[in-house]
């Protein structure tokens, strides 16, 4: 990704947020006309969460305390598929009953990551039901894990298959049988270490104080060294920026 492309990126999803908390000062307003916000007392919580994002998808963890009702410090761990988007599960429909390969991938990569993250929240929920919203920021500690990838091939003398590292100098489409499945290579596992920063906006709908239901939506974005290079005749990409939806569900534990 290139510098402009990652600056036209940034601002557009700038507006994108500028454009969310004009909203909610509107449904702010409307919410005092409405009648006053009416909260039980909270002062922890914890959520799972499964999401999309750009290059995959992933589930992750939070547990934090809420001093008042505006704000929250928490702790995260996310873990995370990273594919490249030239990466295409294919066959090779010349042999018959073989495994499913991605022609031109070095390795699989996944990313776990872990840090500390503020939320702020722009529009409570009126005392009638409705949407809270809120804005956070976190970042921290990342390992990109990468899984060398391995397949099969053919060896003309012998006349006879054999499980290989994927070389991309000696090993093409004439002589590669199919994959060998992820856990091939597993025992070449290599970690780079990193951080990651993410940004973005909530919108818990939960009908109770003590319950967390929320849509969240932003952007992360990883950065390790030294760089991983998944696909053949590609560069290593310095940083891994994408955009993501979670589902959060979880709980909150407070004064009835």
């Amino acid at each position: 990704m290139s510098f402009r492309r990652l600056r036209t990126v940034v601002s557009h999803f700038r507006a994108f947020l500028l454009l969310l908390a004009a909203g909610c000062s509107v449904a702010v307003c409307h919410a005092q006309d409405v009648g006053e916000y009416h909260h039980d007392v909270t002062f922890k919580e914890w959520n799972m969460s499964v999401f999309a994002h750009t290059n995959g998808i992933g589930a992750g963890f939070r547990h934090g305390r809420t001093p008042d009702m505006y704000n929250k410090h928490f702790w995260e761990v996310d873990f995370m598929i990273n594919k490249h988007f030239k990466s295409i599960r294919s066959v090779n429909t010349f042999f018959y009953d073989v495994r499913p390969l991605r022609y031109g991938q070095l390795c699989s990569l996944f990313f776990l990551q872990g840090g500390y993250g503020y939320q702020r929240t722009l529009h409570l929920k009126p005392y009638w039901g409705g949407v809270q919203v809120n804005y956070l920021l976190s970042g921290g500690a990342a390992l990109a894990i990468g899984i060398p990838n391995y397949v099969e091939v053919l060896d003309y003398n012998s006349g006879f298959s054999r499980i290989v590292k994927y070389d991309p100098s000696q090993h093409n489409l004439n002589n590669i049988i199919g994959g060998a499945g992820m856990f091939a290579g597993i025992g070449q596992t290599f970690v780079r270490p990193g951080f990651y920063l993410k940004t973005g906006l909530s919108f818990d709908f939960a009908k109770s104080d003590f319950r967390l239901r929320a849509i969240e939506t932003g952007l992360q974005l990883q950065i390790v060294f030294p760089f991983v290079q998944q696909m053949a005749f590609n560069k290593a990409k310095p940083f891994y920026l994408t955009g993501y939806l979670a589902f959060n569900f979880g709980r909150k534990k407070g004064r009835y």
